[in-house]
């Protein structure tokens, strides 16, 4: 085996165990000494921490979730910028240590976050050949779409799908190359697969919406 392949193994290996990192686990643990899971919809994730926390508190998940996803793809620019099969195998690594976490029992968040700060990353940094406009634009419309849907319906979950469902055509029509593509279908299947009982919930209408004067702290969950 030769040392490049053995940091590019490692590299995977690192990915997985860095999107395995709790962080809504621990942000809740500081504010409150107790498990997220057994707050508001029992998911470990940046929305869940909203409902249950507080906006302050998710967002600071939000943000550290979105650089578990921006720093690996950082770490393929600088070290790796030509390896398209390690960007698609480690991209997906963070994404899978997110969702199911060796550290929780394979029970994680949903990935969106996680997901964004890889899209961010990817359009920040020049993987695609194009225009600077045309770069950017796929961070700017799934920003975009998450915000304008959440603020308009309460429900963080439509916003979410809906971006995972527009992912990879963005990148398509803007011009990204065939691998960055690839890898941005399997985030959104990822995400899709994630949230397979919120999907389940919205078709029965009964998906809960985060509303400013909601009740922190509450110990009950909502399945």
């Amino acid at each position: 085996m030769s040392i490049n392949l053995f940091y590019k193994i490692l590299l995977v290996i690192l990915a997985y165990l860095f999107g395995s990192f709790p962080t809504a686990f621990i942000v809740f643990k500081a504010r409150s000494g107790d498990d997220i899971r057994k707050y508001g919809s029992g998911n470990v994730g940046g929305t869940n921490v909203i409902r249950s926390a507080g906006a302050g508190f998710g967002a600071i998940t939000i943000i550290f979730d979105v650089l578990k996803g921006f720093i690996p793809i950082l770490i393929i620019y600088l070290f790796f910028p030509s390896s398209y099969i390690l960007y698609i195998i480690t991209s997906v690594s963070v994404l899978l240590g997110h969702v199911y976490p060796v550290f929780l029992k394979f029970k994680g968040g949903k990935g969106v976050s996680t997901a964004g700060g890889m899209i961010i990353a990817t359009c920040a940094l020049p993987f695609s050949g194009a225009n600077l406009f045309l770069r950017i634009t796929p961070a700017i419309v799934i920003v975009l779409v998450v915000l304008i849907i959440f603020f308009t319906t309460r429900i963080m979950s439509i916003g979410s799908i809906s971006a995972a469902i527009i992912s990879p055509i963005i990148f398509y029509l803007c011009r990204y190359d065939k691998y960055v593509i690839i890898a941005a279908a399997i985030w959104s299947i990822l995400v899709l697969v994630a949230h397979r009982e919120n999907i389940k919930r919205l078709f029965k209408g009964e998906e809960k919406k985060i509303l400013r004067n909601k009740k922190i702290l509450r110990k009950k969950k909502e399945v």
